[in-house]
Order: structure tokens, then sequence, then C-alpha cells
């Protein structure tokens, strides 16, 4: 490796770790004091950089809350939505969930746990959770039109992309519930555990949405 690619990965790396030590004091300062109590310029000095290092990051605090769905969405972009043709968004979900989405989610795994009581807390907070799981919902209702030769709107293409949707959030909320006092949090197991309940699951729905009737066009 050269030495210039070396000192890419290096520069790299320290913005990772800047990233996840602001995301982290961020998301515990939101939770003790709440999260409009919460200023910036008290993230950055807990974090220990500069204002202007900080804004680099996260130009508001409603980036900083969302920054890793932000980064689920575009991951879903680039390994469902961009599937190689011929194979099932099935199939790229779940390699999506099992290959991917440890990278995305890994270094922001406390962060993630304390976020859902932060928004909660919040309407503006709640109003961009709902915004981004609809980008979401979009991405994998594109995938499944794709298969089916339907629009993205279609019945069929949404009914498959919510239980997708859902399932994820469900097996995420139950692992978690049960895990959030270890020492420890493997997020390898709750990938797999996703990944497994959203095989049964579009499975079942798969074979229920070729039942749904046509709509009508008299």
């Amino acid at each position: 490796m050269s030495s210039a690619a070396t000192k890419i990965g290096l520069r790299e790396r320290k913005k990772l770790r800047t990233k996840q030590a602001i995301v982290d004091v961020a998301s515990r300062l939101f939770l003790e004091q709440g999260y409009q109590e919460t200023t910036l310029v008290q993230i950055a000095e807990e974090a220990e950089v500069a204002p202007s290092t900080f804004f680099n990051y996260f130009p508001t605090k409603v980036d900083l809350v969302f920054c890793f769905f932000d980064a689920i969405i575009e991951s879903a972009k680039v390994r469902i939505a961009g599937r190689p043709a011929g194979e099932a968004a099935l199939d790229a979900i779940v390699a999506w969930l099992r290959e991917d989405l440890l990278e995305v989610e890994g270094p922001y795994v406390h962060a993630i746990g304390r976020m859902p009581a932060v928004i909660a807390s919040d309407p503006e907070l709640g109003a961009g959770e709902r915004l981004r799981s609809a980008l979401l919902e979009d991405v994998l209702a594109e995938a499944f039109a794709r298969d089916l030769g339907e629009p993205a709107d279609g019945v069929r293409s949404r009914v498959l992309a919510a239980l997708a949707y859902r399932g994820m959030q469900e097996v995420w909320a139950a692992w978690y519930a049960k895990h959030a006092n270890d020492s420890e949090m493997h997020l390898e197991d709750v990938f797999e555990a996703k990944a497994v309940y959203v095989t049964e699951l579009l499975s079942t729905a798969l074979g229920f949405v070729d039942h749904l009737p046509p709509v009508p066009v008299d």
C-alpha cells in the first residue's frame, strides 16, 4: 500500500472516531437533559472538538440525530435499489442485512439505543423519523416493484415494503429491550435475527400478495 493511501486511511479513521464521539456525547446529553436544552456548543465542548469542527460534521442537531438513519437509507439505495439484474429484492434485502448494515450501524450502537426516547420527546424529531421511514420504505417498494413489474406505488409493492421495514424494526426493538443493559452488544446477532425473520415474513407475504384482488379499471 502506498504512503498516500495509508495517510488517507488514517485520516478517514480519525474522522470516523471524531464523528462517533460527537454522536455518543450528543445522544447521552439529549437523554439526560433534553434535546431542546442541549446546545451544539455544549456537545462540541464535551466531545472535545472545536465548534467549527462540529459544524463540518453536523450543520444542525437534526442532522446529528438522524445521521445513521440517513446512512442506512443511502446504503439501502446502493445495495438494494442498485442490485444486479436477476437478483430478487428479497435476496438483496437479506444480503444487505447480513453484509452491509453492521458497518453502517456498528459504530453508533449505543447512540442508536438512546435515540428512540430522544425522538419521542420532540415533535420535530418525530416528523423527521416518519419522513426517513417513508424514504426507506420507498427504496424497498421500488425494489419489489422491479421484481413484480409494477409501479412502486402499487398495492403489492407497498405491502411488501411495509412488512419488510416493520419486520426489521420490531426485531431490533425486541432485541434491544433484551440486551440494552449488556456490557457488550453484538450487533451481528440482531442483523442475523432480522435476516431470518424478514426471510420468513416476506416468503409468506409474497404468496399472500399474489392473491390480492386486482385493482378495478372500470
